[in-house]
């Protein structure tokens, strides 16, 4: 595909900094000769959402002009969705004038909704980088700060856009992305592609908030779900630069859940280990600070602190870029054109699909070490039943195939194994000896279990069971970092079947092709094209919290804790704050009604703060509303007047969970 034309490189998916390329279809669509008052002249790529053709524009002086033209799909425009993105896109680029963002020059319908854009003779960024790396060539850091500084240039306009009635509109472009920068060549640089962008006050109601883009190129609020802004682009931006100056992708990983885990995390440590000088690495680390209030303000301060590296003249750079984009992009200087290359890439969801019929189950026959027969399990079945401790590490699996081997001596077989039972130290109740703080977790034990862990800084292994049921919550420095649970419905497949994410037919497919992705079922769905990457990380992050959460309405059972047990090598990563884990806990608690009884039965109107606070307590490092709360309590207080200095409009029910939580640590007392 030739993507020297905006928006067009937004049609091609892309994973961890390479695009998929789709079948090439036999029988495309024709092209047709006008578009409205354009004249096509030949069509350049076909995607999921739209057609892209070159047209000329008859001009009442001088020759026509080259245009891009960008048209709707059919299946596309027949979308409510999908219309709404569309006209969403022409609203916002119209409200964006400026040198380095690609213009919009008209919106109009030939059978379906068009755009007409400004047309850029060249080469996108993405493909500049390819052909660098193909040739051994490097852009050089004077060029490449340029680069991102004129498309910097451009994204701040797009931030300080303004609507009819002169305020801004707060425009978040959200696909920021080598592909959707635009390289004349004449070595102009220009920002392109509001397809996914949005503002914060929507036109549109049907416009969607979820995280969209190229993947190795999202902010980590775009990761976790959160609230997305300019710093969401900036971040984007300082990825862009990071991969420029370090000749390297940013964020990589084995699997697309992998790319989002190093994103989530921020981790850049591939900036920190180039060459580049300290003070640019210093730039870059800011960009890419995982908290958005860290980074820099705004495009433009992020412009400003490139600056002073951009060495050379600005012509000079400029003519650099140019004659790379020429070479790179195969322009003709005689035709002053790029060639096109008609290239369709169908809907991924008109592509066949692979089904149980194709895949004949093998059965897992298991036994235990003395011969019992256990049972005969597809390998779905046989995941289950190790996740939920049916099958432990030293049972016995044959296919028929060869000899039968312990379920630990199977790699597909052994990351299923609970990570307790592959510790001597927990494995076994009767060899585990004293663990080094047991809770009972009736009376929302588990709120002191985790709080106290949590001010203590432990690390290691908490055991949680209850008639049958067992989790495995693993800390490091007092924070929640992996949850493990042995409840069949827990499990990541019926946890998404049950929130309506995938059918139960779609599931079963997924089990039947599970020995195909190493037994992990969220590479297999996304394999599948079930589930988007980013929706899958944002629903087994949800997933894994709600395991935890579960404990704080458990009326019976036992906590354990086990130090120094090692986290798992494998798994889902929470990255959560621990006190807004037990915030949420605590609420959990009180709307189920297990907190009431406490506040009706002793009828007591004030607090008192305790002589001495418990010695794992050390104020400096307590949340702020429990040092607020100490603060308060100073002297015998009214339980409604402290409830009262912590209630919002927002959020009422502040206060009770603030006085739970203190109670639970033993902070305060009932006077």
């Amino acid at each position: 595909m030739s993507p020297e034309v905006a928006g067009v490189c937004h049609f091609l998916p892309k994973v961890g900094g390479v695009f998929l390329q789709w079948p090439v279809v036999e029988h495309p669509p024709q092209t047709p000769t006008r578009l409205g008052p354009y004249e096509v002249v030949d069509r350049i790529a076909v995607g999921g959402m739209a057609e892209v053709f070159r047209a000329k524009e008859a001009r009442a002086v001088g020759e026509p002009r080259l245009v891009c033209i960008k048209r709707m799909l059919p299946h596309v425009a027949a979308e409510a969705d999908g219309l709404a993105m569309f006209e969403e896109e022409a609203r916002l680029a119209a409200r964006v004038n400026h040198p380095n963002v690609v213009e919009l020059l008209g919106v109009g319908t030939a059978e379906q909704p068009y755009l007409a854009l400004e047309y850029v003779p060249g080469c996108d960024l993405w493909r500049l980088t390819r052909w660098l790396v193909r040739e051994g060539q490097l852009l050089g850091i004077g060029t490449s700060i340029f680069t991102i500084r004129e498309m910097l240039a451009g994204l701040q306009a797009v931030h300080d856009a303004k609507g009819d009635d002169g305020e801004p509109l707060e425009i978040v472009h959200r696909d920021v992305s080598p592909s959707n920068i635009l390289l004349s060549v004449h070595g102009e640089v220009k920002l392109g592609d509001f397809g996914i962008a949005q503002a914060r006050v929507q036109s549109l109601a049907g416009v969607s908030n979820r995280a969209k883009g190229k993947l190795g190129y999202l902010a980590p609020e775009q990761v976790g779900g959160g609230e997305m802004g300019p710093a969401t682009d900036v971040f984007a931006a300082s990825v862009i630069a990071a991969e420029l100056l370090t000749g390297r992708p940013l964020f990589t990983g084995a699997s697309e859940l992998a790319i989002l885990l190093a994103i989530r995390d921020a981790s850049i440590q591939p900036v920190r280990d180039s060459d580049l000088p300290e003070e640019l690495q210093a730039v870059l680390a800011r960009g890419l600070a995982r908290d958005p209030a860290d980074r820099f303000p705004s495009a433009h301060a992020l412009s400003t602190a490139l600056e002073p590296f951009q060495f050379g003249v600005v012509r000079d750079l400029q003519t650099q870029l140019a004659t790379l984009v020429q070479k790179a992009s195969g322009f003709d200087v005689d035709q002053q054109r790029t060639p096109a290359l008609d290239v369709h890439m169908p809907d991924p969801r008109s592509l066949p699909t692979p089904t149980t019929m194709d895949l004949p189950p093998e059965f897992y026959v298991v036994t235990t070490r003395e011969g019992s027969s256990i049972g005969t399990f597809i390998f779905a079945q046989l995941v289950e039943a190790i996740t939920t401790g049916k099958v432990g590490p030293d049972d016995l699996v044959s296919t028929g195939s060869g000899p039968p081997q312990t379920v630990r001596a199977l790699q597909p077989l052994l990351q299923h194994l609970p990570m307790s039972s592959m510790s001597p130290v927990t494995q076994d109740a009767r060899i585990a000896g004293e663990p080094d703080a047991r809770r009972n977790l009736a009376g929302g034990g588990i709120v002191r279990a985790i709080a106290e862990s949590a001010l203590r800084g432990d690390s290691g292994l908490w055991l949680c069971e209850h008639e049958g049921v067992r989790k495995e919550i693993y800390v490091a420095g007092g924070e929640p970092e992996f949850v493990t649970s042995n409840v069949a419905s827990e499990m990541l497949g019926e946890y998404l079947v049950r929130h309506s994410v995938i059918a139960r037919g779609e599931l079963d497919m997924a089990l039947a092709v599970l020995p195909r992705h190493d037994g992990r079922l969220g590479d297999t769905l996304v394999a599948l094209g079930l589930i988007q990457p980013v929706d899958l990380f944002q629903h087994i992050a949800r997933q894994v919290r709600e395991r935890m959460l579960d404990l704080f309405v458990w009326q019976h059972g036992t906590a354990e804790l086990y130090r120094d047990v090692p986290p798992p090598p494998r798994g889902f990563p929470l990255g959560l704050d621990v006190w807004d884990v037990l915030d949420e806990g605590i609420g959990k608690r009180l709307r189920a009604g297990l907190e009431e009884r406490r506040f009706r039965t002793h009828m007591l109107d004030s607090l008192e703060r305790m002589r001495q606070l418990p010695s794992f307590v050390d104020e400096m490092h307590l949340p702020p509303d429990l040092s607020r709360l100490l603060d308060l309590v100073l002297v015998p207080s009214p339980l409604p007047s402290v409830v009262e200095a912590f209630e919002t409009q927002k959020d009422p029910g502040k206060g009770y969970r603030v006085v739970l939580l203190a109670l639970a640590l033993e902070l305060v007392q009932w006077a």
